[in-house]
């Protein structure tokens, strides 16, 4: 295995921190991964470890505000414009790892807020990609949604967009973890795993909260995605691997991200695959204590090959 890490370039000139695991012997595949709200690429490293051996390499980089980036180191924001800003991030990286790696399979990956990010990106963007894995993602209703930005626009108001409050934290994190009570921490709902979870929470490189501006922005994308009409402009044959934690409350257990599918399939896609995986909350790839990591790893695996 080798590892490198690096800076690039991404819109507007913005130097972003990036890495690259590599197999030893020939790149059959590229994963290019885009993560979830607060952490950062170097929690995919066991990941990328599992999918070397098959050939299989994987790349992402620090979503403005998140991990190495500059910034406040305990709330994680995009900055002002700054979603729109990340789905350009996401088209360059893409460029780079195309002319990387020419006349290779390119598959996308989206974990949690990253999977609103990628499911925007390919409204926008299809040409070239192989096939998306969208984890950990969700639906919700729009006019609750609509309810949740004029509330959050409140706090954008109050406390300045790069900036949390309070009920912020609430809305974004609180409510999720109330179906986890008694609670051991404030991030139960991420993973089941006790171990993993602590590793997550002592991790200086993760920042304990979303920005008042920023989760207005994450919910203008649910509202956007979650449209009857978001995937009326996708490609129908393109393939797509839908996978969550079957206790994941961001996907309403289950419910939201069986949504999600059968809008897919509504609009007409042909290869849609949908995993539920049991004992897993959130943070699927690190539900290690019940197995569901591993299986989640296999699954994607068996995916990514079985495109050819």
């Amino acid at each position: 295995m080798r590892t490198e890490i690096f800076e690039f370039a991404g819109f507007n000139e913005t130097t972003l921190p990036a890495e690259l695991w590599l197999p030893d012997g020939d790149v059959k595949a590229v994963l290019q991964i885009t993560h979830g709200m607060t952490e950062h690429m170097g929690r995919y490293d066991a990941f990328a470890e599992y999918l070397l051996p098959l050939g299989i390499a994987v790349a992402g980089f620090d979503l403005r505000g998140h991990g190495k980036n500059p910034g406040d180191p305990n709330v994680a924001s995009f900055g002002k414009n700054g979603w729109e800003a990340s789905i350009r991030d996401m088209r360059l990286f893409f460029e780079l790892l195309e002319h990387r790696f020419p006349k290779i399979p390119h598959y996308m990956l989206g974990f949690s807020l990253g999977s609103f990010l990628l499911r925007e990106y390919l409204g926008e963007y299809q040409e070239g990609v192989s096939g998306a894995v969208i984890m950990g993602t969700g639906y919700q209703p729009g006019w609750l949604l609509s309810i949740m930005m004029g509330i959050v626009k409140g706090q954008i108001r109050k406390a300045g967009f790069d900036y949390t409050t309070d009920l912020v934290k609430q809305l974004s994190f609180g409510t999720y973890n109330q179906k986890f009570q008694p609670n051991r921490t404030d991030a139960d709902w991420l993973c089941a795993d006790e171990s993993e979870l602590d590793k997550y929470l002592s991790d200086p490189l993760v920042r304990g909260s979303i920005s008042a501006g920023l989760f207005w922005e994450l919910i203008g994308s649910m509202k956007r995605t979650g449209s009857r009409f978001e995937y009326d402009g996708w490609e129908t044959d393109m393939p797509v691997l839908l996978i969550s934690g079957q206790d994941d409350p961001v996907g309403d257990s289950g419910k939201g991200v069986r949504t999600v599918y059968q809008c897919m399939v509504k609009a007409g896609m042909e290869n849609v695959t949908l995993h539920l995986l049991p004992n897993a909350r959130h943070d699927l790839l690190h539900e290690k204590k019940s197995g569901a990591a591993e299986k989640a790893c296999r699954l994607i695996a068996d995916w990514m090959r079985a495109q050819g």
